[in-house]
């Protein structure tokens, strides 16, 4: 769509934020439109709810906006990004445990980890069985899988994002695949896929 055709195509993040930080509004909405499908697809697999979703991008570029002074190029900008969209999410899920505390709703099994019909309907790529195997790994575990073979992040990266050592960040990983593989068992065509690295292109809306 023309509303989406870069205006910076040559332009590296950092260099959008250099003029983001100057004032540029066209900057601005450039990063947004590079990152708001990642942030969508990321922030959905994590808090499993479509208005909940946009409410936090929305949340996290409105941040970007107000907080751009507080960027510094010793990280990447998408580390900077993901970061605070990560923030907002496990806050949305300390949350959803307070109320249903609050609730005594402890017999009602959906809520922080049940994902929404509309998105089943709408997955696209592998069946909704991995998609409801991911949501139910221990939540470090599950961010640490998204970002690594959803997003595919590096490394690096996700250790920045998540703030722990490079060596916790693969044995996260790890651990969450060997959990997937072992819930995959009757289910051979998806443990291929899962040996192979789940691909980018699934979205969850």
């Amino acid at each position: 769509m023309d509303s989406k055709k870069s205006k910076f195509p040559e332009a590296s993040d950092k260099e959008l934020m250099e003029l983001i930080q100057a004032g540029d509004d066209k900057a601005f909405r450039e990063l947004v439109i590079r990152f708001q499908d990642r942030l969508m697809n990321f922030v959905g697999r994590i808090v499993t709810d479509k208005e909940t979703s946009e409410e936090i991008v929305q949340e996290t570029f409105l941040r970007i906006f107000n907080q751009k002074m507080s960027y510094t190029p010793q990280y990447a900008v998408s580390t900077w990004i993901y970061t605070i969209a990560l923030n907002l999410s496990r806050s949305e899920l300390r949350k959803r445990k307070l109320r249903r505390f609050l609730s005594l709703d402890f017999l009602k099994e959906e809520s922080d980890f049940e994902l929404a019909d509309s998105a089943v309907q709408t997955m696209s790529g592998l069946a909704p069985v991995l998609q409801k195997a991911i949501e139910k790994l221990p939540q470090e575990y599950k961010t640490a899988f998204i970002l690594c073979d959803i997003q595919r992040l590096p490394y690096q990266q996700i250790a920045e994002v998540m703030r722990v050592p490079v060596g916790t960040v693969k044995s996260r990983i790890n651990r969450a695949r060997s959990i997937l593989r072992e819930k995959l068992k009757p289910y051979k065509e998806l443990q291929h896929e899962l040996s192979r690295g789940i691909p980018q292109t699934i979205s969850l809306f």
